[in-house]
């Protein structure tokens, strides 16, 4: 394994994303340049391993926290995954439904929803992802590391929150969505994670991001930064702001802290 200078963390959408949700030349610039000096890039997101492949393919990046921290990998090398137990799964199933909310369940290539809704329709036009596929077994057939809840209600979140406080941590991350994985599981705990596992402590380490979910992103580095685009709660979590995801807030951010010339 190459050694590394530094640890830079980027989540993907309103962060690496262009409005287009593709990578910007100026932002594959920077991450083929971080390369360069030995500063490992790594996406932390919610998306699948396989769209974060797709979307980064021209980069070079070999190494992500995926799907909420369900799924962690370096230099192509898998550090520690957490599929959710089947039984979870069918409980969570019959609970979504008696609130009319259907789910999604992701594999590390894979997804597949139980019925379609207008909220799912949304949320995947709003990542400008395909729709999933309809399966009632997925589930059954294959080890799952994250579920998509689809609900356009946050009233109603709490009531999931309730329910399963001891088995899973729901995420709101969008206005038609809540990621699900494993209690104790996140952004914060996959880094914690790779950190750990390759013996990396010692080493600077830093987060871009915009979102809730970020927040336990930016908890496990030493230097946070949220992007000008960002709420202001997540503004108020960062060590530092730059600017917007469309205004090159990347590299902005990356030459501020010396990362890049």
């Amino acid at each position: 394994m190459t050694e590394y200078q530094a640890l830079v963390f980027f989540d993907l959408d309103g962060t690496l994303l262009g409005s287009d949700a593709t990578i910007p030349k100026e932002n594959k610039q920077a991450i083929l340049q971080l390369k360069k000096k030995n500063i490992l890039p790594m996406i932390a997101s919610g998306r699948s391993p396989k769209e974060i492949k797709q979307i980064t393919a021209e980069t070079g990046i070999d190494s992500y926290v995926s799907l909420n921290g369900q799924y962690n990998v370096v230099e192509n090398q898998v550090v520690s995954k957490h599929a959710i137990p089947i039984k979870q799964i069918n409980e969570l199933m019959t609970f979504s439904k008696s609130l009319n909310h259907s789910l999604a369940c992701y594999t590390e290539d894979e997804y597949a929803a139980c019925y379609s809704t207008k909220s799912m329709e949304k949320l995947y036009q709003l990542d400008h992802a395909p729709l999933p596929r309809i399966s009632l077994d997925f589930h059954e057939k294959n080890e799952i590391y994250m579920v998509y809840l689809f609900s356009e209600e946050p009233e109603k979140d709490s009531l999931y929150r309730q329910t399963f406080a001891r088995e899973l941590t729901f995420f709101r991350d969008s206005p038609y969505s809540l990621a699900v994985v494993l209690s104790g599981q996140s952004k914060k705990s996959g880094i914690q994670q790779v950190i750990k596992r390759l013996n990396l402590n010692e080493l600077p380490t830093y987060a871009f991001g915009d979102g809730n979910n970020d927040l336990g992103m930016f908890e496990a580095v030493q230097t946070a930064i949220a992007m000008g685009n960002a709420a202001t709660n997540v503004k108020e979590q960062a060590d530092s702001i730059t600017k917007s995801h469309v205004e090159d807030g990347i590299r902005f951010g990356l030459k501020h802290f010396g990362l890049l010339d």
